[in-house]
């Protein structure tokens, strides 16, 4: 009988965890947090850097936007933030949630700009359908791939820099991979210099296209060394291509030793460093030799005295 009774017991505390927990998932979103409004554009470059942001803040739970994949906690399971029963939901919804968080869904209030959150919206939004079929929403969405290939093509002339991101699909198809953010950087004598831009996003070919600066020196041949990565190696991997191309401005090396400076050498040192160590030099030989005369002169001044 006692242990029917607490076997009984155990149950009910249970169910009123289980309800618990189940209710503190229920959102009481503020009336003026509903009317927010994302006041960022859906263009690719926000909805590739939404994506981003959601990839390392959010997929671990959440899983892939769309595919369902959600992480199976108990008793309440995280919701597929690209699913239409939840993007039913207004922006400002959304964004309170990301904000505030519950149970155990962590607040991001502190830990994303309000910039990130926004975009991370913005790229849920792509997910929408109705907002698809009526083209208020950009829709970036790029197959699973393997065999990631970016591959350059410099134009020295021009001083044009073109590179192209695609991948091999599983029915072994090459697409092109759109929306995502190319890192172009020059090799200089203390580290790389970034000459991306702000618009370095693939096209719906998978092409990014910039101009090369025209004033940028490179060798007596106008050699530079380019580096060109996926910015979001998290999730397509490390793919990058390091080339040597003429499209810098030819210029004389200078070797700044040869200048007179503090780091030249002996004979091309400034002349006030020069003239400071020979004249410290001669003043602290002259104090020992003034030393030793004295030395040498008290044998004699003792016997003056005697």
């Amino acid at each position: 009988m006692k242990n029917t009774i607490k076997i009984i017991a155990s149950l009910f505390l249970l169910f009123v965890f289980t309800a618990s927990v189940a209710k503190g998932q229920d959102w009481n979103v503020p009336a003026s947090a509903k009317n927010k409004q994302n006041p960022y554009e859906a263009s690719t470059k926000n909805i590739s850097s939404g994506k981003k942001i959601y990839n390392i803040n959010c997929k671990s739970c959440h899983g892939d936007a769309g595919m369902g994949n959600m992480l199976p906690l108990q008793p309440v399971a995280p919701s597929d933030l690209g699913s239409q029963a939840f993007l039913i939901q207004g922006d400002g919804e959304i964004y309170y949630k990301i904000n505030k968080g519950q149970g155990a869904m962590p607040t991001f209030e502190k830990t994303l700009s309000d910039e990130d959150k926004w975009m991370v919206i913005t790229y849920l939004r792509s997910f929408d359908k109705n907002k698809k079929e009526s083209k208020q929403v950009a829709e970036v969405v790029n197959p699973e791939v393997s065999d990631v290939n970016l591959v350059l093509d410099i134009n020295n002339e021009e001083k044009k820099i073109n590179a192209n991101l695609s991948g091999v699909t599983e029915k072994g198809d090459r697409v092109a991979l759109q929306g995502i953010e190319l890192s172009i950087k020059v090799k200089r004598s203390f580290g790389y210099l970034d000459i991306s831009g702000d618009d370095a996003y693939t096209n719906e070919k998978g092409n990014v296209t910039i101009q090369f600066p025209a004033d940028l020196p490179g060798d007596r041949e106008g050699h530079v060394n380019l580096l060109v990565k996926v910015t979001d190696d998290a999730y397509y991997g490390e793919v990058s291509v390091d080339r040597i191309s003429s499209i810098g401005l030819p210029t004389d090396p200078v070797n700044p030793l040869d200048e007179r400076a503090m780091w030249g050498t002996r004979a091309n040192a400034p002349i006030w460093i020069i003239l400071s160590y020979v004249g410290g030099v001669i003043s602290i030989w002259g104090v020992i030799f003034l030393v030793l005369f004295q030395l040498i002169q008290l044998p004699k001044m003792a016997k003056n005295k005697e």
